[in-house]
């Protein structure tokens, strides 16, 4: 076997750069998760997902590694705090976390646990992120800020909660609201506390460039901002605006766009406070990106910035402004929800396909025997057999005109079917045997790079690309995708990803590689009776929101985990996922009204004795059984 260690699977998957210290490569060849980066302590993914299986949870599986949230907070905490020393910003700084982007319970839960000596606050955009704000922010001192559109059932009960003890800012995103707020709070007797977001000229990068810019749907122009200073002073509330709030945009890819529009939303700041407005806090919204590919680049799932270099220049470009314009500094909000979530959880799946390669025939003696083949299929055993180096390009080139030939010559009616599988098998040997010389070429001749693609395998996984990674077919996001275990043996195939949707478009075939982007993944040749597992890593962001139920596979079996120093890991909650019946009620469907129709008609076919009570019986079993099962596949 060709020597091959965990340090070349960590370069092809290229896990050191994306992983960011969370994860890594173990002796064993196993995939590790990390609580914080290039912590002594890890959990070996492969071990805690056989454990797994023992307590019957069966894959896929959400894991979802709490003490990461920990380990993010205190990194984006950290290089803030650094940089408002480096700089001697005389103000401070606070993370708030935006519900949206993962509003499970318990990653609320926990951000807000381990958010607590940061100071940590809550951002909301909906009715239903409010109320459950509030459930967090009850007898603790945790800030809430409120953005996105607004009724009045919504204002009252900020204003109401504000009179009651809560630290809850109204964010204005339209005239119309801070009239509708200015009219409620007279009213309701209650002063409110608010905040302005406000449009920059200036655009972010990548998928979500359009959330910044004039044309923006969120926030008031520079004329709109005018006008409600002037309302607000009319209504002797501008000492209630504590917060100037802009965002340009989710995983901002170059870290220029950043400083232009710190630039032009500080100056935005000084100019309102030298107009009296009573400002104390700039937010400059989301935008922290997150290497998804670890390239470190200006690619769309990719960043060419740091943390350390994101809050640096974030301290010096406001600082710079206001001491400028001879105005006090703000204390600094930011919105990094991605960066905070991305990291903390993985979805491990199993590889279906187990038997199919090893099932596959094997033309090796027929070609040996064989005295009589066709002229095609010659030829293609000639070129399979002298191929070398010398030979490649002429080779390459005889080996696609020749099947082109075997496929025309068998829909002539002159191939028969067992010649043209020959040929399909003889030219995939080729491809196989010119991939090796190929790979110790320098440089690899142009027209033999993209070959590749025709010896992909696609490997099906017992998952949906709908349900668990929405954005890789939404808008192709790149996600790492990398096999749990055998990281110490050379990966042998090449290979996409299908999930078990009934839909084509239920594939990966962009993958995290070396230089970036790929166009196949590396896996292993299943074993047989092998459970092969891969993992889909930084889906903690959005991904648990946005999925669908595409083909009624509902959400999968979820596992919280926590490092433990004695046992390693320890297993705070498990979470079923949907069983049959779950996924058909959301679309109207009741499983007892289900089995008795079907009983109902059976009773019917007994009776004219079309069908035997015991078939009917056993029937109704596996429907009953159906129903309360995983929607996932069980083996």
């Amino acid at each position: 076997m060709e020597r091959w260690s965990i340090k070349d699977s960590a370069r092809i998957y290229n896990l050191d750069n994306w992983g960011d210290g969370f994860f890594s490569i173990n002796k064993k060849g196993h995939v590790c998760v990390h609580p914080s980066p290039n912590s002594k302590n890890s959990i070996d993914l492969r071990s805690l997902v056989d454990d797994l299986i023992k307590r019957k949870i069966k894959p896929p599986i959400l894991l979802r590694f709490m003490n990461v949230l920990q380990g993010r907070i205190s990194a984006i905490s950290r290089a803030f705090n650094n940089a408002i020393e480096a700089n001697d910003y005389p103000a401070g700084y606070q993370t708030f976390y935006p519900l949206k982007v993962n509003q499970q319970r318990q990653v609320v839960e926990a951000i807000t646990n381990f958010g607590k000596k940061h100071n940590i606050g809550l951002e909301v955009g909906s009715k239903p992120e409010l109320v459950a704000a509030i459930s967090f922010a009850t007898g603790k001192n945790l800030s809430i800020i409120c953005n996105g559109y607004k009724d009045n059932d919504f204002i009252e009960t900020v204003l109401y909660a504000n009179r009651i003890g809560y630290d809850i800012t109204l964010v204005v995103e339209k005239l119309f609201e801070l009239e509708k707020i200015i009219a409620l709070s007279k009213q309701l007797g209650i002063t409110p506390k608010l905040g302005i977001r406000v449009k920059l000229s200036a655009r972010g990068t990548g998928k979500w460039a359009t959330s910044g810019g004039s044309e923006a749907k969120f926030g008031l122009k520079i004329s709109e901002l005018l006008a409600a200073i002037e309302l607000l002073r009319e209504n002797e509330l501008l000492d209630r605006v504590k917060l100037l709030h802009f965002h340009i945009g989710s995983q901002i890819t170059k870290i220029d766009k950043i400083k232009t529009a710190l630039s032009e939303g500080s100056r935005i700041y000084a100019e309102m406070v030298k107009m009296g407005v009573g400002l104390e806090y700039l937010d400059i919204g989301g935008g922290l990106g997150v290497d998804y590919d670890g390239s470190k680049s200006s690619y769309f799932s990719s960043v060419n910035y740091s943390v350390d270099e994101y809050a640096s220049d974030v301290i010096y470009q406001i600082k710079n402004v206001c001491d400028e314009a001879g105005v006090p500094c703000p204390n600094v909000i930011s919105e990094s929800g991605r960066a905070v979530v991305a990291h903390y959880s993985v979805l491990v799946t199993n590889i279906l396909n187990t038997n199919t390669q090893n099932a596959l025939p094997d033309y090796d003696e027929v070609l040996e025997q064989a005295d009589d083949l066709s002229p095609t299929v010659e030829k293609l055993r000639d070129i399979y057999q002298s191929l070398d180096r010398h030979s490649l390009r002429e080779d390459y080139h005889d080996t696609l005109q020749l099947i082109q030939e075997a496929v025309s010559l068998f829909s002539l009616g002159y191939l028969t079917l067992p010649d043209r599988a020959l040929a399909e098998w003889l030219c995939n040997k080729i491809f196989i045997k010119i991939n090796t010389i190929v790979e110790r070429l320098k440089p690899i001749p142009e027209e033999l790079k993209t070959f590749q693609l025709s010896l992909r395998q696609t490997y099906f996984a017992n998952f949906s690309l709908f349900q668990s990674v929405p954005d890789s077919w939404a808008i192709d996001q790149l996600f790492p995708i990398v096999p749990i275990q055998r990281l110490n043996q050379k990966p042998n195939v090449m290979a996409t990803i299908a999930d078990i949707t009934c839909d084509s478009d239920g594939a990966v075939s962009s993958f995290v590689g070396e230089q970036g982007r790929t166009e196949f993944l590396p896996l292993h040749k299943v074993q047989n009776d092998e459970d092969y597992y891969i993992g889909f890593f930084m889906i903690g962001a959005y991904q648990e929101i946005l999925g669908d139920m595409h083909n009624l596979f509902g959400d999968t079996n979820a596992v919280h985990v926590t490092f433990n120093k004695k046992t390693n890991y320890k297993i705070d909650t498990v979470i079923n996922g949907d069983a049959t019946w779950e996924s058909l009620k959301y679309v109207q469907y009741k499983g007892p009204e289900i089995l008795k129709q079907v009983r109902d008609a059976l009773e019917k076919n007994v009776a004219s004795r079309k069908v035997s009570f015991e078939e009917t019986s056993h029937f109704i079993e596996l429907l009953d059984k159906m129903l309360i099962s995983y929607t996932y596949l069980a083996e």
